[in-house]
Formats: structure tokens, sequence, C-alpha cells
């Protein structure tokens, strides 16, 4: 009844909303809106002080469960664009509403051209259900490669004028980009890890990226069964892992209870840290180290 009474709420919001929408973005302002921190960072790379950049998902928030405000939905309304990731549940239940009652504001989904990681394909009596998409593409070097282009595109298409600025600024962070990418390999090559176990596995395209083998402790979004904790003892001890990767916006049980059984250590890392390349270099190193154990 509450999440019912909340829809309707916001509905009223974004349709009282929506002429004073047409009225802002006909006025010259040039907001765009992306869902989380890590995606504001990159597409500053490329629009510099040509947009304003609003992002919906704050940092505290679980951007797997987050669900926005009718304010901030109101407030996202102002924007003259929302480039979205394309695969997080709140876009795909909000964005649809959102774009009904602001015809005014393009969205761009900065997902297009990649390989997307998909799960298993489940057949379910006379019909299928499609695997779901990981939607971290946001923690790997090459997939943001690809968005920053799409994100090129929807800023010269939003402001032609400025096309050789934007093309410039995204020439100059893919050179960084590949920086990133170099370093981030030779930390990986240099440590010998081949595997890591994590609580909800976000790092797959970067697991992907370099070629190393994602654990998960989490099974489809739910807590492990004791049947599966037991197995992932066994996998932990046969491949010596002594640290246990768990995101800062998750409960951190199910990883504690594990490492308490494995002598291994719990290692917290934010995936929407505002910085994002410090925060991928973290990662490498904190996966580089993660056999080795405990002082």
């Amino acid at each position: 009844m509450i999440r019912y009474y909340t829809a309707a709420m916001l509905l009223a919001v974004l349709i009282s909303g929506s002429c004073r929408n047409q009225s802002i973005t006909s006025e010259g302002e040039k907001i765009i809106t992306v869902s989380t921190l890590p995606q504001k960072t990159i597409i500053s790379e490329i629009s510099g002080d040509k947009f304003s950049v609003n992002v919906l998902i704050p940092e505290e928030g679980n951007h797997e469960t987050y669900e926005p405000t009718s304010r901030q939905m109101a407030e996202t309304g102002k924007s003259i664009a929302y480039f979205k990731l394309g695969h997080l549940d709140f876009e795909i239940n909000w964005l649809g509403k959102l774009a009904q009652n602001y015809p005014g504001m393009k969205i761009y989904d900065t997902s297009e051209d990649l390989d997307l990681i998909r799960g298993a394909v489940v057949q379910h009596g006379d019909h299928v259900h499609p695997g779901g998409v990981d939607p971290h593409i946001w923690l790997s070097v090459p997939a943001v490669k690809i968005q920053a282009g799409n994100m090129l595109k929807g800023l010269i298409e939003l402001d032609p004028e400025n096309a050789a600025y934007f093309t410039a600024n995204y020439d100059r962070f893919m050179v960084e980009l590949d920086s990133l990418d170099m370093q981030i390999r030779q930390i990986i090559e240099a440590s010998g890890v081949r595997e890591f176990m994590i609580y909800h596995p976000s790092l797959g395209y970067f697991a992907r990226d370099y070629n190393l083998e994602q654990i998960a402790i989490e099974q489809e979004g739910k807590e492990p069964s004791p049947r599966y904790m037991s197995k992932l003892i066994t996998i932990a001890r046969e491949k010596q892992i002594r640290a246990i990767f768990v995101s800062s916006q998750f409960n951190k049980q199910s990883a504690l209870s594990l490492a308490s059984q494995l002598n291994a250590r719990v290692e917290e890392f934010n995936p929407v840290d505002a910085d994002w390349m410090k925060n991928m270099l973290d990662i490498a190193g904190k996966i580089a180290a993660s056999n080795r154990q405990m002082p």
C-alpha cells in the first residue's frame, strides 16, 4: 500500500513539474543528470565546464536497491538530458515515467555497443526468462572507454557548437584511460592472483578485463545457503584466498562469518567512489594483495 501511495505521489510531482521543466530548458539551463558519482566524474572529463552535472544516487545510497524520492525526480526533470548506465533496477523502473512526463528531456544509454555480462537463461515451463545483465559497467576501464564514446556523441548532439571542445577533452581522456588500463594490468599480472572472493558480484567486468575469476558469495541477490557456504570454504582453502571483498553499501555479515572461518580479512571498497581513477587503482591493489596472509 505504501509503495502505491509513493508511486502516486511521485506521479503527481512529475506532472506538476513538467511545465516548469519546459520553461527552464527554454531559458538555456544546461543541466544533465547521471545515475552515479563515477558517471559524473567520467562525463565531466568530456563536458568540462559546458554543462552542470546532477547525480541521482548519493554516495551512501545502494545502487542495487535505490529508489529516488519524488523531489529528486522532479529536480531531475529540469535536465535537458539523462545519461543512464542502462541496466540499474531503478533506471528500468523509473526512467520510463520520467521520460513520459518530461518529453523534452533526452535519454542516452551509455551501455550501447558494450559486450554485456548476462546471467544464465532460465527455462520456465513454456516460456523463457532471460538472464539479468550485470549493471556494473563503470568498474571496467575498457567499458568506460565505450561509455565515454556514447557520452561524447550525446554531448555533441546537445551542444554541437562545442563539438571540437568535447572531442579534444575526449581524446585526452582516452590517453589517460589507456595509461590507467596498463597500470592495472601490470599490477594484476605482477601479483600472480588469478581469483578473488566477493560478497556481491560487482567486479565481473573488472575480472573479465584482467583474466580473473570472481567467486561470489551472494547467489542471485540472496544470502548463501549453509550448503553453499560450506562449498565456498572448500574453494577458498583450495585457492588460498585470504581476503573477501565487500561493497561498503552492503551488509558484511556473511563475509565476516566466512572470513572468520578462513582466518581471512574482509576488504571493503566503495564501487561508487567519486574519485573513479584512484578507486580503480585501489581495487587493483587490493585484489593483487588478496592472497597475502594477515600479519
